[in-house]
C-alpha cells in the first residue's frame, strides 16, 4: 500500500470467521480487497463468512456447506470457472453466484461455467436471493 492509500483496514477483517461452529449461509471466496469491494456492493446487514481460494477445500470439509458461495468473476488468483470446478470436486450442493453487476457478457460466462460444471447451480447474484439466505 502507498502512503496516500485511504483504506479502512478494519473493513478487510471478515465479519465472521469461518470455523466449525458456523451455520450455513453465505461464503465469500476471494482476497481481502475483493471482500471489501463485495461489501460495498452487497447489503450492509448481510453477514458473510470469508475464505481465500486455497482454504476452500478445508472449509467445505470441516463444516456444513454454505447455502450460497459468492465471488467475483475474475480475481487475482482464480476465476469463476476455477471456483466452480473446485466446488464441484468438493460435492458442493448450494448456489454459486457472481457479485459482479457490470459484467459485459454474463450469459456467455454462465453458459461456459454451466457446461463445464453441470452440477453447480451457477449464476449472477440477484439481490432478492440474499433475503432467502
Amino acid at each position: 500500500m502507498t502512503k496516500n492509500a485511504n483504506t479502512d483496514l478494519p473493513a478487510f477483517a471478515p465479519l465472521r470467521s469461518v470455523g466449525l461452529d458456523r451455520q450455513p449461509g453465505c461464503l465469500f471466496v476471494g482476497d481481502p480487497l475483493s471482500l471489501h469491494r463485495a461489501r460495498q456492493i452487497l447489503a450492509g446487514s448481510l453477514t458473510l463468512d470469508h475464505c481465500q481460494i486455497y482454504d476452500l477445500a478445508h472449509v467445505l470439509h470441516d463444516g456444513p456447506h454454505p447455502a450460497m458461495v459468492l465471488s467475483f468473476a475474475i480475481t487475482p488468483l482464480f476465476d469463476c470457472l476455477d471456483l466452480a470446478q473446485m466446488l464441484s470436486l468438493n460435492r458442493f450442493q448450494g448456489r454459486l453466484r457472481l457479485v459482479d453487476v457490470t459484467l459485459p457478457a454474463p450469459d456467455m460466462i454462465c453458459r461456459e461455467v454451466r457446461m463445464a460444471c453441470p452440477g453447480i447451480d451457477f449464476g449472477v447474484l440477484h439481490m432478492s436471493e440474499l433475503r432467502a439466505v
